[in-house]
C-alpha cells in the first residue's frame, strides 16, 4: 500500500564553533515537508521526504588579519532536505509504535551573496519586456542521517497521523563537530 503526507518538523536550534573563534547559532524552526512511502506489509516500509525549514542564525567571521575584529551576521538560512528512510511498525494493528532511519541531503543556503548581483532583460510572452536583478548565494549541499521512535495511527477512512522525536545529523564536511539537531513532527498521511 502506498501512502502520500504532508508534515510539520521542528528542528532545535544547534551551536557550532569553528576555527579561530568562528561561530555559527541556528535558531530552532518549524517547517514542512511532502512524504511518499510504500508499505510492504505491516511491519516493514520505506519512504522518502521533502522537507523546508528556515530557520534565523548568528554567524561569527574571524578575518586572516590578526588586527581586524571579528564580524557577526544575523540573517535566516534556507534548508532544504532530501531522505530516504527505512520504518519499522513494533505491531501489528491500527496503532502502533514504530522506529525509522534514513540517509540524505541537506541543502543549506546563507541567503548571503557571493559575488555582485547579475542583472537581465527578457521578452516574456504575457509581460512583455522585463528586467531582474539574481543574486548568487553562497551554500553548500551535506549528507544528512536521521533516526526517529513514534506512534502511528491507521484511521477507518483511510489517513494515517503520525507524532515522532529524532535526531537529524548534518556532515558539516569540517573539523568541527557535525550538527545534531532534534526533531519533533505531526505527519498526515493518505493511505492507496
Amino acid at each position: 500500500m502506498w501512502e502520500f503526507g504532508v508534515l510539520l518538523n521542528n528542528l532545535s536550534s544547534e551551536s557550532l564553533s569553528g576555527s579561530n573563534g568562528s561561530s555559527l547559532d541556528v535558531d530552532s524552526s518549524t517547517g514542512f515537508g511532502l512524504t511518499l512511502g510504500y508499505n510492504f506489509n505491516n511491519h516493514f516500509a520505506v519512504g522518502g521526504e521533502f522537507t523546508w525549514n528556515a530557520p534565523d542564525y548568528s554567524a561569527v567571521f574571524v578575518p586572516t588579519d590578526p588586527l581586524a575584529d571579528p564580524e557577526t551576521i544575523n540573517y535566516e538560512l534556507d534548508v532544504f532536505g532530501v531522505n530516504l528512510k527505512a520504518i519499522w511498525n513494533l505491531i501489528d494493528g491500527p496503532i502502533t509504535p514504530y522506529v525509522e532511519a534514513g540517509l540524505g541531503w541537506a541543502d543549506i543556503d546563507s541567503n548571503i551573496a557571493d559575488q555582485p548581483p547579475i542583472t537581465g532583460c527578457w521578452w516574456d510572452p504575457w509581460w512583455g519586456y522585463i528586467c531582474d536583478t539574481f543574486y548568487s548565494t553562497y551554500g553548500k549541499t551535506q549528507e544528512s542521517y536521521n533516526y526517529a521512535v513514534g506512534l502511528r495511527w491507521d484511521m477507518d477512512n483511510g489517513l494515517t497521523l503520525k507524532g515522532s522525536y529524532g535526531v537529524l545529523e548534518i556532515d558539516t564536511g569540517k573539523t568541527t563537530d557535525d550538527a545534531s539537531l532534534d526533531a519533533i513532527r505531526a505527519e498526515l498521511t493518505w493511505r492507496f
